[in-house]
């Protein structure tokens, strides 16, 4: 009897572990989180979390402080990345909906808190967000056709006309030479920045390589 009481409790023990294991794997790469509005009104464990139309998480408790209400909400891995820092969230009945229209933030961390913007902007796009993207799409789209306008053999062609000016440069003195050198540092330097903030870093990194190449050739 006391043998086969042990082989029991090692049975329950590796149904335990396996178990675990399997739910350690199931919620890897899960992302909690959480928000707090003002109001979470008839929110309740177990409604969804909504991000263009699809379910990406699950409401897992809403507390109720002296004057917020905190909605604690875990996503899915294979959405983790659909919450980023600067994403608005609103309540419609029973649903979280985020919206990032405009968002251009990064992904959030596991056991991020994150506070529901309430201006009278955000509030709106929170909630009618989703009805501009089409139009937001279509802007960000002209931008990087603009974006795209300083291509390779555009940047190429720029600074190649530029070469061609250094002999006249050299020649108006040491001081001239230096202030128009300068002068295409500072363009180069203002055309990476606006790259790395359009999301852009591999172009940025490529129009510094040109300008230092461009750089060492010219002041040989």
């Amino acid at each position: 009897m006391a043998t086969m009481m042990r082989k029991l409790l090692v049975l329950v023990v590796i149904v335990a572990l396996v178990w675990f294991g399997a739910r350690a794997l199931v919620h890897r790469g899960e992302v909690r989180a959480t928000v707090v509005f003002d109001r979470a009104g008839a929110l309740r464990q177990g409604d969804p979390v909504v991000a263009d139309g699809k379910t990406i998480g699950v409401v897992r408790k809403v507390t109720h402080l002296d004057d917020t209400d905190a909605v604690s909400i875990a996503i899915d891995r294979d959405h983790r990345r659909d919450i980023v820092s600067d994403s608005l969230f609103a309540i419609h009945g029973h649903e979280v909906v985020v919206t990032n229209t405009f968002a251009v933030g990064s992904p959030i961390a596991d056991g991020a808190v994150l506070r529901a913007r309430t201006d009278g902007v955000s509030a709106w796009l929170a909630k009618h967000g989703n009805a501009v993207q089409p139009l937001i799409a279509k802007l960000k789209k002209a931008a990087d056709d603009q974006i795209d306008k300083l291509d390779q053999k555009h940047i190429d062609d720029e600074l190649a006309e530029l070469k061609s000016k250094v002999p006249d440069w050299k020649a108006e003195g040491a001081d001239a030479l230096d202030h128009h050198i300068d002068r295409v540092r500072k363009q180069a330097a203002r055309i990476e920045d606006d790259l790395r903030r359009s999301n852009h870093a591999g172009e940025a990194k490529k129009i510094k390589e040109k300008f230092d190449k461009w750089l060492d050739e010219v002041q040989r």
